[in-house]
């Protein structure tokens, strides 16, 4: 059995869609990230870097990064159909977004939401993360861009493990205020994704709410 150590509005949340569309088995460890459970050496234990999500797996050893978990949930259960198979032409699209999300975006929204891991100046913050609002929007553009040209999914009439991480990260709105007005193409995906059981019950556990402008 998998066993997922999450928080609440976590990067968490992706890996725990990709392992509900999966249809794996698997359990939850609630590690609290607002009484800093992640901090705690018990945790420390299990991913030294203090952060989530990792996975446990099956046959023991720990994944840790929120898309390699994805990636590999999405290989072990081939029939779940949440990545293209590796000699599919999308598949280097597929891993194009995957990265992009998680090695692009995220980042820059973590620049917004910890400005003080960025500077060593108190004074330097506010600046740091109206620079990441900036680069946060176009980013979102860009995204936009593509969907309404090649949606609704990243990878066109087809839902994948990325389309999951996008919908998280669309969630987390503070750092780019009416995001979904503002981009009407990665609403239409987030309408859509959000609208899977499988993504429902995971963001419903997750606190994420439905959509809304």
């Amino acid at each position: 059995m998998y066993t997922l150590y999450w928080s609440h509005n976590s990067a968490s949340i992706a890996a725990h869609y990709c392992l509900e569309e999966a249809g794996a088995e698997y359990d939850t460890v609630l590690v609290d990230m607002a009484e800093d459970g992640h901090k705690k050496p018990e945790f420390l234990q299990i991913n030294p870097a203090g952060k989530l999500p990792a996975m446990r797996l099956p046959e023991g050893g720990i994944v840790t990064e929120c898309a390699a978990i994805s990636l590999l949930i999405a290989d072990r259960f081939p029939q779940a159909d949440l990545a293209p198979a590796i000699d599919d032409p999308r598949r280097g699209p597929f891993l194009m977004w995957l990265f992009h999300l998680n090695n692009t975006l995220q980042p820059a929204m973590l620049r917004y939401y910890y400005p003080d891991r960025i500077t060593t100046e108190a004074s330097g913050i506010g600046g740091v993360k109206e620079k990441a609002k900036e680069e946060i929007a176009m980013l979102w553009s860009r995204i936009d861009a593509h969907l309404a040209k090649n949606g609704p999914y990243l990878l066109g009439d087809r839902f994948s493990a990325a389309d999951a991480l996008l919908y998280m990260l669309s969630t987390w709105q503070e750092c780019c205020p009416e995001t979904y007005r503002r981009f009407p193409s990665v609403r239409r995906l987030a309408e859509k994704v959000r609208a899977r059981p499988a993504i429902a019950r995971v963001a419903e556990m997750n606190e994420v709410g439905p959509v809304v402008a």
